[in-house]
């Protein structure tokens, strides 16, 4: 498969593309409020692999352990999203150094659920997170590379 994805740090495409309609109310918080992602765009820790549809963020949690979520316009959902999901994975591996990328899903999100598993998570449990001043719970996926 050719590559698609490259590492970007484009301010204002990444601030569009998360705060996109079709994205933002998936991404967290209050869905209405407009993100700023510069400071974490700055951060060379963060790895942010962006591709023609969209593409992926890497939080760096821990050496070699990178929380994941995904920002794909509708147009790229689907085949070319599963392409660049496993894109992605092999390319955390091979050029950042991961060993261990994880991903919170929430429950009723099943299109989204069916997506990582199909780019290569497997499930690994649930957890409780903080999502715009409420708990909520999410399942937790990884790829333990």
């Amino acid at each position: 498969m050719p590559e698609v994805l490259e590492r970007s740090f484009a301010t204002l495409a990444i601030n569009s593309l998360v705060n996109h309609p079709e994205i933002r109310p998936f991404v967290g918080g209050d869905g209405k409020l407009q993100l700023d992602m510069t400071d974490s765009i700055d951060n060379d820790r963060n790895v942010f692999l962006m591709g023609e549809h969209g593409g992926f963020i890497g939080v760096w949690s821990g050496p070699g352990v990178y929380e994941v979520h995904t920002l794909i316009r509708p147009e790229g959902r689907g085949r070319w999203a599963i392409n660049a999901g496993r894109e992605a994975i092999r390319t955390m591996q091979r050029e950042h150094g991961a060993t261990h990328l994880w991903t919170r899903v929430s429950p009723e999100l099943h299109n989204v659920r069916n997506f990582t598993l199909l780019a290569g998570f497997k499930p690994c449990g649930q957890e409780v997170f903080e999502d715009g001043g409420a708990l909520k719970i999410f399942n937790l996926y990884e790829v333990k590379l």
